[in-house]
C-alpha cells in the first residue's frame, strides 16, 4: 500500500481517502490475451510438422525458424511487460485536500497531475457494457477549473461510489476554504480598523 509520507507537498492534516488502480479484471484480460498470443508459435510449429516437413529437414530453415521463434517471444515478453507496467503504475489518489493523477505512458514517460479539491467543478461516473456493469468497474471523470480540464480514473472499481464520495469531499473542502476566506477577510478588516 502507498504510504502518505511519500506524497509530495503533504499537508499536516492530509489523509488518503482513495488509492485507486484499475480493476483486477483488466489484468486478467491482459494475461488471457497474451496467453493466447504465446500459443501462436506452438500452433505454427504444429502446422509445419504436419504439413510442411520440408522446412524441418533443411538445417538453414530450422535455424531460421528457431531464430524467428526467439524473436517473437522476445517481443512478446516486452509487450507483456509494457502492458503490466501500464496497469500497475497507473494510480489515482484522492486525499482530503487534492486529487493526484499518476499515469505511465510507455516505458519512460510518466504523467503526474495534482488538482486541489476546491477547484473541482464536476464529478461524473460512467459504466458502459455488460462486463463493467456485472463486475462493477468503470470510469470517473473529474472536471476542474484549471488548465487540465478533465481527469479520468480509468477502469476503477466501484466508480459510482468513488464519484459520490469525491463529490462529498469537494463540497466539504469548499466549505472549509470559504470559512477560511471569511476569517481572513475579518482579520484584514480588523487590521484596517487599528
Amino acid at each position: 500500500m502507498f504510504r502518505l509520507k511519500y506524497l509530495p507537498h503533504k499537508k499536516d492534516d492530509e489523509q488518503i481517502v482513495f488509492f485507486l488502480r484499475r480493476h483486477w479484471f483488466i489484468i486478467i484480460k491482459i494475461i488471457f490475451v497474451y496467453g493466447i498470443l504465446a500459443l501462436i508459435p506452438a500452433l505454427f510449429y504444429w502446422v509445419l510438422v504436419n504439413g510442411a516437413e520440408i522446412w524441418l529437414n533443411n538445417e538453414l530453415a530450422k535455424t531460421f525458424l528457431v531464430l524467428l521463434g526467439f524473436t517473437y517471444y522476445l517481443f512478446w515478453w516486452l509487450l507483456l511487460y509494457h502492458a503490466w507496467l501500464d496497469y500497475y503504475l497507473d494510480i489515482w489518489i484522492v486525499t482530503s485536500h487534492r486529487v493526484i493523477n499518476i499515469e505511465q505512458k510507455g516505458l519512460f514517460n510518466r504523467f503526474i497531475a495534482e488538482h486541489k479539491l476546491f477547484r473541482i467543478q464536476d464529478v461524473v461516473s460512467k459504466q458502459q457494457g455488460m462486463l463493467p456493469t456485472l463486475l462493477n468497474y468503470g470510469e470517473v471523470h473529474i472536471q476542474t477549473a484549471g488548465s487540465e480540464k478533465t481527469v479520468v480514473f480509468e477502469q476503477v472499481s466501484r466508480p459510482h461510489y468513488v464519484a459520490q464520495e469525491t463529490i462529498k469531499l469537494v463540497e466539504w473542502r469548499k466549505q472549509i476554504v470559504a470559512k477560511t476566506m471569511e476569517k481572513m477577510e475579518k482579520l484584514d478588516e480588523m487590521e484596517g480598523i487599528e
